[in-house]
């Protein structure tokens, strides 16, 4: 999501979003779809006469995505361009209401589990019926196969490639928190923990836990090396790779040129079946070669948009921009917290300091210059919408508020030198313009009282290993949410290691080590809401680091497309979209 253009003028259409439940019979979702079309039609431009509207059966989406999938495979990827075609596909035990970040609902399960009293133990009922897409019966034992395999995932390519099954279970083999999984009859499974976590839940919503046919997996070897992994390549086509039990199913994948998808004609859900014949997904190296297609007609929609197409596209009467709502991202100005940094003695070790940034930073003007309007202002860590999600009340843009708090910090109120550091050649949706960004950052601090000395440094590989060092002072960082927990924010943020902080921030807060390590392993989710909630309060006590902004990374399309239920982690899935032509 690029230069200070302070805005783009046009103005934006209204959001198209609509929450679409799986339990809808077809009337309801048939009455939904046709108020989303007219909705669609009045704020994209579109010529499309009342008698049009309805959700049409049939036709091909062509999709632009910013990069090729990694591997056919949902349980090896961690991407977001991955996990979105995966997601079209595979299903996990629970989902995402749609439209939503942290709304927990049973999709292959009947229903959410029963949990023990201890919180070691989930058991799930499973839907009856649903078949693969090779044909074979889901059931118990295919949860059980598929979480068996990922915990014995061995040393080499699968392990370094299941960073999701890591980051949740821990690891693998015996470092695994997952302790073993039981499936006592076909329509029941039981999974056992070692400890409590209470991200388990959500963490299973990524597509990364979606359950694949043990048939097709077995039948293709499933070779630890992933250059001769046909399952994982995707060479066998249909039926032998990526086989879920989703609305579409895998048809083909030509490296850095296409991937295929096409409607799954059994699929389990009769009201949430698939309305389009096939998708399409092209990836694309740059936006400017996206949006081209876009307006040429060579794709249909594409999945994300930056900052500078967004204004191209909200000023073409044939397009649309399609508002996701609140993004699971959180842009901040990173601190090193330290006493000191490379040796030198470090300004903001002092909490006075972090506040008088915090109030002297202009965040509405980055999101009005850099982001097209396009993002929300952060009032947390946390993304509105994630799971835990409390509002803190943090300073707002005040110069004579941030010069008091330097007053208060015992420190000279001008002339305080801090480096910031920018990267250079970052993704445009990870940052539209952060050279702008930093300079109008540095503005506003000369504006308190700061000498902010701009630091340019390349993204990759210097900026991302400089950061996670903590051999930076002050800079931008941008994070997105795998899933939308405080777990996979906040913990992965402050957390002690070997009784240390993270060497990126230095912030040492024994008492918020103390209720993450405690909200972490809560059996109670009343519990673990307390700690997490608690945990918030005690970061903006402290303001280790200044949120910014929650982007919400928009996708645009052609006024014809119909029926896109979008959601603020990308998560959305197709089967609701349908072509007006």
């Amino acid at each position: 999501m690029d230069g200070a253009r302070g805005g783009f003028g046009a103005p934006m259409p209204p959001r198209v979003v609509a929450v679409v439940r799986k339990d809808f019979d077809v009337k309801s979702w048939a009455s939904v779809l046709a108020v989303m079309a007219l909705v669609a039609m009045g704020c994209g431009g579109s010529s499309s006469t009342a008698q049009d509207v309805g959700p049409k059966k049939g036709g091909t989406l062509t999709v632009a995505l910013d990069g090729d999938i990694h591997y056919a495979d949902p349980s090896l990827v961690s991407d977001s361009t991955s996990l979105y075609v995966a997601n079209q596909v595979v299903e996990g035990l629970v989902g995402l209401a749609p439209g939503t970040l942290s709304e927990i609902v049973p999709v292959l399960a009947s229903d959410l589990p029963t949990i023990s009293p201890d919180g070691l133990t989930y058991t799930f009922k499973l839907r009856s019926d649903v078949k693969f897409h090779d044909g074979t019966d889901f059931n118990a034992a295919a949860v059980k196969f598929n979480y068996d395999r990922w915990k014995a995932f061995p040393k080499g390519d699968l392990q370094s490639n299941a960073t999701d099954f890591a980051a949740v279970f821990g690891g693998f083999g015996s470092t695994s928190n997952l302790a073993q999984v039981d499936a006592p009859d076909k329509s029941t499974v039981v999974l056992h923990l070692i400890h409590p976590q209470s991200n388990f839940l959500i963490s299973q919503t990524v597509a990364a836990f979606g359950i694949q046919s043990p048939t097709a997996i077995q039948a293709s070897g499933d070779n630890p090396s992933l250059k001769v992994n046909a399952y994982a390549l995707g060479t066998g086509g249909q039926g032998k790779a990526m086989v879920g039990t989703g609305p579409f199913m895998f048809s083909e994948w030509a490296a850095n040129d296409h991937v295929t998808l096409v409607k799954n004609p059994n699929y389990w859900n009769a009201q949430s079946a698939a309305l389009l014949d096939r998708i399409v997904f092209k990836p694309f190296a740059d936006p400017a070669s996206e949006l081209k297609a876009l307006q040429s007609g060579a794709v249909d929609l594409v999945e994300t948009l930056d900052a500078a197409e967004v204004g191209a596209v909200s000023k073409d009467a044939s397009l649309v921009v399609l508002d996701r709502g609140s993004g699971c991202n959180i842009t901040q100005l990173g601190m090193n917290d330290y006493d000191t940094v490379n040796g030198v003695a470090n300004l903001l070790g002092n909490k006075g300091v972090r506040f008088a940034i915090s109030a002297a930073v202009n965040k509405p003007s980055y999101v009005t210059g850099f982001y097209a309007g396009e993002a929300t202002v952060a009032d947390n860590w946390l993304p509105a919408g994630a799971q835990y999600y409390k509002r803190e009340y943090l300073p707002t843009y005040n110069l004579s508020g941030s010069r008091s708090y330097l007053a208060g910090a015992g420190v000279p109120t001008s002339g305080l030198n801090v480096d910031l550091y920018y990267p250079t050649g970052a993704p445009t949706t990870v940052f539209p313009d952060a050279k702008g960004l930093a300079t109008a950052i540095s503005v506003d601090l000369q504006a308190a009282g700061f000498v902010a000395n701009l630091k340019p440094e390349a993204y990759s590989p210097n900026y991302l290993a400089d950061q996670a060092a903590g051999k930076m002072q002050m800079w931008l960082q941008s994070q997105s949410c795998q899933w939308a927990g405080p777990d996979d924010i906040l913990y992965s943020f402050f957390h002690y290691t070997n009784d240390l902080p993270s060497a990126m921030f230095s912030y040492k807060n024994d008492d918020l080590n103390t209720a993450m390590t405690s909200a972490m392993t809560d059996a109670d989710q009343t519990k673990a809401k307390t700690d997490w909630q608690k945990a918030q309060d005690l970061i903006a006590a402290g303001m280790p680091t200044v949120p910014l902004l929650n982007a919400k990374l928009p996708a645009g399309a052609h006024t014809y497309v119909m029926g896109f239920v979008g959601a603020g982690n990308r998560t959305e899935i197709l089967n609701t979209v349908w072509l007006n032509k």
